[in-house]
């Protein structure tokens, strides 16, 4: 059982994002209010064990880059409680269920396209997968032959990264000016300090190096629940972007493009070519030609040797 004399959330006291005192407050609910403690047990299927009340879930919203933000986050204790026992080793196998070949052709597409975009054979790109979860996008890269090592806090997920070959970095101590690219997928809502965080992750890219930042959109779920003022009346897929104690920072695009601001890096406007062809060549030529040639050299008119053998039923 969880030590019930040590405080559950930490007061963040400023904008998590850009550091400024300019916070107001958009909502606030007891974290043992009703519609919270369904999600609760949905979400973590009866593996919570603390008691929440007297504690209180409060969205507030920074009036300088307009980051919307829980105002109590957990502490050091109840976020080592989260990762390895709340979201346990088994979640691993349900990820694993979950993907399918679209799945993965996204993940093939993105690193295409980050291969594309620095013009760099694979071995000479040295990339770095933040907050890896269960090292997809890293086994993905390793596997194209991209210099890859990852981060992460959660020690199970370290220990699972390692077994499938996965080179693990501190995350304390990132090197300057060290990677191509930076992957961080499901990353930034859960970080206590974002902004210093982001500015860690610039630091360590090379010049002219991309850090890619994916979050939901918190937009719709914050509307919903300032309409509703209760988590009662919001579904699974409204609270996701704003969840207790995990999605802690609640982004919209102009938000995370204020914080990139923050620290020092622009947005990029990929090229819609390069995108487009990433996973599929399609639309190089000679690529295009060897896709269409291929199938039919290899199996229409049988000669070569790839094959693929069936036992008779």
């Amino acid at each position: 059982m969880p030590d019930s004399t040590q405080p559950i959330l930490v007061k963040r006291e400023r904008c998590p994002g850009c550091h400024r005192d300019a916070a107001k407050l958009l909502h606030s609910e007891p974290l043992d209010s009703p519609g919270i403690t369904r999600y609760m047990q949905d979400h973590y299927e009866g593996r919570v064990e603390r008691a929440f009340g007297g504690y209180d879930y409060q969205l507030a919203q920074c009036g300088h880059c307009g980051l919307a933000f829980q105002a109590q986050v957990p502490s050091s204790e109840l976020i080592e409680e989260i990762y390895d026992r709340w979201l346990p080793a088994t979640e691993r196998a349900l990820v694993a269920s979950h993907f399918g070949l679209d799945d993965y052709r996204y993940l093939a597409g993105q690193v295409e396209f980050m291969l594309g975009h620095f013009g760099l054979r694979p071995f000479e790109l040295k990339a770095l997968d933040f907050g890896f979860g269960w090292a997809e996008w890293a086994k993905m890269a390793g596997a194209y032959g991209v210099d890859v090592c990852g981060a992460e806090l959660s020690q199970v997920r370290i220990e699972y990264a390692k077994s499938v070959g996965i080179r693990i970095v501190d995350t304390r101590a990132l090197p300057d000016r060290e990677f191509h690219f930076i992957n961080t997928e499901q990353v930034f809502e859960h970080l206590l300090e974002p902004g210093t965080v982001l500015k860690q992750l610039a630091a360590a890219l090379r010049p002219g190096g991309l850090v890619k930042i994916s979050v939901p959109d918190a937009a719709k779920s914050i509307g919903k629940l300032l309409g509703a003022k209760s988590f009662a009346a919001l579904g699974k897929d409204d609270i996701m972007p704003i969840a207790p104690f995990e999605h802690i920072n609640a982004f919209t695009h102009a938000s995370l493009v204020a914080m990139g601001k923050e620290a020092g890096l622009a947005p990029l406007r990929p090229s819609l070519r390069k995108l487009y062809n990433s996973s599929s060549g399609w639309l190089e030529p000679k690529a295009a030609l060897k896709r269409l040639a291929r199938p039919v050299y290899r199996h229409v008119y049988p000669k070569s040797t790839f094959v693929y053998f069936a036992r008779p039923a």
